[in-house]
């Protein structure tokens, strides 16, 4: 595994080059910048369960002070991402089954009652842009565009819970969402589960589409319980 500053060094570079200089960017800025990379960095899996976040190294890779460090692990804790391990200091987060398996069976009640919920407010508007988020999730599908199809998947959950006006799933979806997104890339790793992923996106955009609460619901459960499946076999498989 290189090195923080070697694995950064492109995103270094990136930040080094906005208008105006990092040197002259305001705080806020470099600060959200940087938490991202990382953040990112963790959930596409580059940065592996265990690794060491050194201060030093994280200072050294963006050119950043140690109380910007400092924030920006303690917003990675806040999200589960990292922790602080004695004799080994800050850490990302290793997943255990047992954790999965929580996550999991969360996210298929939570998912299942957001898409029932929606169907129940949607108007022919909200169902036509639900539309919309199943063909980009198609079209990134069929480019292998991982990182797009997360974020499009993430965007298109919060859509539907917002439609139906359930603030507690939609606050807990949120809270989960980047584990939820780090789990949905260890999915994709799984060979054969991108495909049947865009199997389950058709399915549940056909359920939407007919406004079939019945169906909908259903493809929502056997989307996520073959995602759960899929992680499962690749945590198996890094034995």
């Amino acid at each position: 595994m290189d090195d923080l500053r070697t694995l950064f060094q492109a995103d270094a570079e990136s930040l080094a080059a906005a208008p105006g200089g990092e040197a002259v960017q305001a705080p806020q800025l470099v600060r959200e910048r940087v938490f991202v990379l990382v953040r990112n960095a963790i959930v596409d899996g580059r940065l592996a369960p265990g690794t060491r976040l050194t201060e030093r190294e994280l200072c050294e890779a963006f050119g950043i002070s140690r109380t910007v460090v400092r924030e920006i692990a303690r917003r990675l804790e806040a999200e589960k991402l990292a922790t602080v391990i004695p004799h080994r200091g800050l850490t990302v987060a290793t997943l255990t089954r047992k954790h999965v398996q929580e996550i999991y069976e969360i996210r298929t009640e939570l998912e299942a009652i957001a898409v029932r919920s929606f169907l129940n407010a949607a108007t022919d508007a909200h169902i036509a842009q639900a539309q919309a988020f199943g063909a980009q999730l198609l079209d990134a599908g069929k480019r292998g565009d991982k990182v797009r199809l997360v974020e499009t998947m993430a965007r298109f959950n919060h859509f539907m819970s917002e439609v139906a006006d359930n603030q507690v799933v939609t606050e807990v979806l949120d809270q989960l969402s980047t584990r939820i997104n780090r789990l949905r890339v260890m999915a994709m790793a799984e060979p054969g589960q991108l495909e049947t992923g865009m199997e389950g996106v058709r399915a549940i955009i056909a359920g939407i589409t007919a406004r079939d609460l019945t169906a909908a619901e259903s493809a929502v459960r056997v989307y996520v319980r073959r995602s759960g499946e899929a992680v499962l076999r690749h945590m198996d498989g890094d034995h």
